[in-house]
């Protein structure tokens, strides 16, 4: 029997050898068991690396002019940021060290980036679509960036 203490930070493919402790048989050293790291998927985060990735989803309304929210963290914790920007699709926002532990520098952590899934309506009313252009008519592309 061995015992593998899986660490924190380890990756998908780490390898884990034990020499000789595989398949034996007369006449022939032992063979070397193998073991290989894999990852479940995690409800709320993705990981890249030593980072995470957190998607967080919005209405365009708030994406617009500013909101709060609440993101979670790895050792279950939650963090409180606001927004007063243009949150536009493909923004992220990095915090840094709140990702995975790194497997060989102890006490250093990858980040956290939020990426914002921005919802759009689906449909608009006359009048909403009306407004909408009334509203947004002066602003270019530039303006975001």
């Amino acid at each position: 029997m061995v015992n593998i203490t899986v660490k924190p930070g380890w990756k998908k493919g780490t390898r884990i050898t034990f020499e000789g402790k595989g398949d034996e048989r007369p006449g022939y050293q032992p063979a070397d068991l193998i073991f290989l790291i894999d990852e479940k998927p995690h409800l709320l985060f993705e990981r890249e690396d030593d980072d995470l990735v957190y998607k967080a989803a919005i209405p365009l309304a708030q994406a617009l002019v500013g909101c709060a929210i609440s993101v979670p963290l790895l050792e279950g914790e939650r963090m409180s940021l606001s927004f007063d920007v243009v949150l536009y699709p493909g923004y992220v926002k990095i915090i840094k060290g709140q990702g995975m532990p790194t497997a060989n520098e102890i006490g250093k952590r990858g980040d956290l980036r939020i990426k914002f899934l921005i919802n759009f309506p689906m449909s608009l009313s006359p009048e909403q679509r009306f407004d909408s252009s009334s509203i947004l008519k002066d602003c270019s592309y530039n303006d975001f960036l």
